[in-house]
């Protein structure tokens, strides 16, 4: 055990100042050995959050996907690169090509080049896997299929659903068989209903300027295989101590190490990351996992975000080295400082002041967030109205894949509602409004179409890349 580690309980109430958090906790695995699990800071207002304390782990959830599919593959229900139309025969996608082509193997690598559509993977997403895979035709992609690397929490999702096809079982329940009930991880969930069973259980916040706010927990639904996951440092130690191992856990084989040796291989360069950090290169894609190089060393890690959570799970393979940090702070990169900081402690590499330097990679990110916010409201026309009356906008808004949007006039303005999710509409200029949902904060625009002095729809930018027309929602 390194400097750092020794000293990391008398500094932590330092970094989660200096990180505006709440609180976190740390599993450090090395040479098949639990070297440290702890808990820093607060779980709610009161209560310190400890190793046993759940809190979800985002996408990390998408490497269990990809080990019960290696499992599956195994078995010989599944193969990697046999198309997904073999176990899902409806699939259709928005090219019908990639429909007919598409593989595990794509699905799980994010190179299938259909764009993120994020906001469809949380609003309008439906309780039941099989109800998704209809909306996936409505995706549109933003690169040629297997041309780059496009990350889809929906493509994962659809992966998930192939286990279900093959075997008449949930993803839940064969990851909980076939993983979470071998390797002892018996705090570990896959919703929040189960998550509130539990009183060891942490809030999620997201920082403001009059402080920590405490979020609504965020269900997944049908998107769960790519992040429903609620775990603890604890039970996530034994997870990767797993990944770092033969594909045995006490004396049964679970798994062969070549399928763990494929899931940690790269499949396609790139990452989703918006920063670069000059020590982290060679920057590529598994099954499930970014593969990277970190400092040279192999290096197999997956953050997760969701609301009011952040995680970063982190294997260093050649050094039999696994790090997991959970946080209560949405999208906070404490979890990436403290993680960097053991693995150069394990490294025996001079240590470094990581906040320090990922803040000074993150200014530059957030001020040109913080210009294009002023360039759009440069852009604004000033002192304009909408066509209509403010009456005409209000109406029941309909799109294939995208779900309902309903918009009702309101002393306050509009209030808007997406599927079971609340928003407001607030003017830009003339028949242009932005859509603001409360949970997540999500903005976009849309454009009301106005024909024959009725309005007939919107056009929604949902997905903002370019390249990627907006989505068309008609009026009912």
């Amino acid at each position: 055990m390194g400097n750092y580690v020794q000293t990391l309980d008398s500094h932590a109430a330092e970094l989660l100042a200096k990180w505006n958090l709440q609180g976190f906790s740390i599993g450090i695995i090395k040479n098949g050995e639990v070297i440290k699990t702890a808990g820093y800071g607060l779980r709610n207002e009161t209560e310190a959050v400890d190793a046993d304390t759940l809190m979800p782990i985002g996408s990390a959830t998408k490497s269990f996907t990809a080990l019960l599919l290696g499992m599956l593959c195994e078995e010989g229900k599944v193969s990697w690169d046999a198309p997904v139309r073999t176990y899902v025969p409806d699939l259709k996608l928005y090219d019908e090509w990639v429909a007919a082509h598409v593989t595990l193997r794509d699905l799980l690598s994010h190179r299938t080049g259909v764009a993120a559509y994020d906001a469809q993977s949380i609003y309008p997403v439906p309780d039941k896997r099989a109800d998704l895979v209809p909306m996936l035709e409505y995706l549109e992609p933003q690169y040629d299929f297997r041309a780059g690397f496009k990350y889809s929490n929906q493509m994962v999702a659809l992966a998930g659903h192939v286990a279900e096809a093959v075997t008449g079982k949930s993803w839940e329940e064969l990851v909980k068989e076939r993983i979470l009930e071998p390797l002892g991880m018996k705090d570990t969930v896959f919703t929040i209903e189960k998550m509130e069973e539990n009183e060891n259980r942490s809030l999620g916040y997201v920082a403001t300027p009059q402080g920590n706010l405490a979020q609504p927990y965020l269900s997944l639904k049908a998107v769960g295989p790519a992040g429903a996951i609620v775990s603890s440092a604890n039970d996530m130690v034994k997870y990767l101590k797993f990944q770092l191992g033969d594909g045995t856990w006490e004396g049964k084989k679970l798994v062969e190490k070549a399928t763990l040796d494929e899931m940690h291989k790269p499949q396609v360069l790139g990452t989703p990351y918006l920063f670069f950090l000059p020590e982290i290169t060679e920057t590529t894609y598994g099954l499930g996992w970014f593969t990277d190089l970190y400092r040279g060393q192999r290096m197999c890690s997956h953050g997760g975000n969701t609301l009011g959570f952040s995680a970063l799970m982190t294997i260093l393979p050649g050094e039999d080295l696994g790090v997991i940090v959970l946080s209560n702070g949405t999208t906070n990169f404490l979890c990436n400082a403290v993680t960097y900081q053991i693995l150069d402690d394990y490294l025996g590499l001079e240590e470094k002041d990581w906040t320090a330097s990922i803040n000074e990679v993150l200014g530059p990110l957030f001020a040109g967030m913080a210009a294009g916010m002023q360039a759009k409201e440069a852009a604004r026309v000033k002192d304009t109205t909408p066509s209509l009356a403010a009456e005409e906008y209000a109406g029941t808004y309909t799109s294939n894949g995208f779900g309902t949007i309903t918009i009702a006039c309101t002393e306050q303005g509009y209030a808007l509602q997406w599927e079971s999710y609340q928003g407001m509409l607030g003017h830009y200029n003339y028949d242009v409004f932005d859509v603001t949902m409360f949970v997540y904060g999500v903005q976009f625009p849309v454009t009301f179409i106005i024909e024959e002095e009725k309005v007939t729809g919107f056009d929604a930018v949902i997905e903002p890349m370019p390249g990627i027309p907006a989505v068309r929602f008609t009026k009912q």
